[in-house]
């Protein structure tokens, strides 16, 4: 094919099997399917028997939790670069993650509803009720 002519399917010639042959080796028949080329070596590898070499760098590692700390400080300045200094952080001034509550809120908007509703009655309530109504009694004696 000479560059700027259009792609035409060619009858296979003598002069295409020595081609051939001479860059792919007697007898050898072509091969389908998807190949990795080692970056090292050049060589072509069927992509279902490339295995990827281990990376010796942290920013190539496939897990990066510590990596999100990295050169995080507080509002008032105190370095927390490290799971370890922000556990000590919020330890220290009593604070604490939403994440700490899952479940807490629901619980209480289910609770609110419940009272709000009427549905809710419990056990301390009704003593509570009970002992205000008793006082309440006495007083009016």
């Amino acid at each position: 094919m000479v560059a700027g002519q259009a792609i035409q399917t060619q009858p296979q010639t003598k002069e295409f099997d020595e081609g051939y042959e001479r860059t792919f080796g007697k007898d050898r028949s072509p091969i389908r399917g998807r190949f990795v080329q080692r970056p090292e070596t050049g060589e072509l590898i069927p992509a279902s028997e490339y295995v990827r070499p281990a990376s010796t760098r942290a920013l190539d590692a496939p897990i990066m939790a510590g990596r999100f700390y990295e050169n995080v400080c507080t509002v008032d300045g105190v370095d927390i670069g490290s799971r370890k200094k922000r556990r000590e952080y919020m330890r220290s001034n009593n604070l604490a993650d939403t994440d700490d509550f899952k479940g807490e809120w629901t619980k209480a908007a289910k609770r609110r509803d419940e009272i709000r509703e009427g549905r809710h009655d419990s056990k301390e309530r009704r003593e509570a009720l009970g002992r205000a109504m008793y006082q309440l009694e006495r007083k009016g004696r």
